[in-house]
């Protein structure tokens, strides 16, 4: 069965979080985090849940603004178990990037991509794990379809291209300052365009690599 295919059919709430079963038969089992406002919403509020147009998450428009995949996403939920795999398999392989098939390769260097910029900006993906998986990234945005985000990433990559005319030992922080007087708002500007996520990431991941790695593994 196709990404697509697999659609949402029955919503449940147990004491320990949420429960989705999908048109293949499988069951979603999903902790509601203290954060959420599920975890303080009553029964009824709970119920009062809408899907997605493509069936495949759900919204509580009375509790949060709606959000085209979903605030609770199976895109996101696949993607996220994709990304465990290629970490695992990077264990295995006692970290060794180059070890890994093209595929592996590629998740690990977006599940990088969207941590480091999404807990901390583009300068701490680009200084934590360096050019090389900042291509690695680019290359696969570009293979699943990612054209906006890839265009962010590759502008990001353009502006740290100014950090390597230095040989000092800058902290973080200071790296902005560094950028010619017009460009030092550049780096923010970026990371707020990759936030706002030009498309849904999480659904090009899991159409595109969902089924290769199925072959793989199955």
């Amino acid at each position: 069965m196709l990404p697509d295919d697999n659609r949402i059919i029955d919503v449940r709430f147990d004491e320990q979080g949420l429960l989705l079963r999908q048109t293949d038969g499988r069951v979603l089992a999903l902790p509601i985090a203290d954060t959420s406002p599920l975890h303080k919403a009553t029964p009824e509020q709970r119920r009062e849940w809408v899907l997605t147009e493509d069936g495949r998450g759900m919204n509580w428009p009375a509790l949060w603004p709606l959000a085209p995949d979903g605030m609770v996403s199976v895109w996101a939920i696949e993607q996220d178990a994709l990304y465990e795999h290629a970490l695992a398999r990077l264990q295995q392989v006692h970290r060794d990037l180059s070890a890994l098939p093209p595929d592996e390769r590629e998740l690990v260097a977006l599940w990088r991509m969207e941590a480091g910029i999404n807990n901390g900006g583009f300068m701490q993906f680009f200084c934590n794990w360096g050019e090389e998986t900042c291509h690695l990234a680019i290359e696969a945005l570009g293979r699943v379809g990612a054209q906006g985000t890839r265009q962010c990433l590759n502008d990001m990559l353009n502006v740290a291209a100014h950090y390597g005319e230095t040989e000092e030992m800058v902290s973080l922080s200071d790296l902005p300052g560094m950028l010619p007087p017009d460009e030092r708002d550049r780096p923010y500007a970026l990371d707020q365009a990759f936030w706002k996520y030009p498309e849904s990431l999480a659904k090009a991941v899991v159409r595109h690599y969902a089924p290769r790695v199925a072959s793989h593994t199955g």
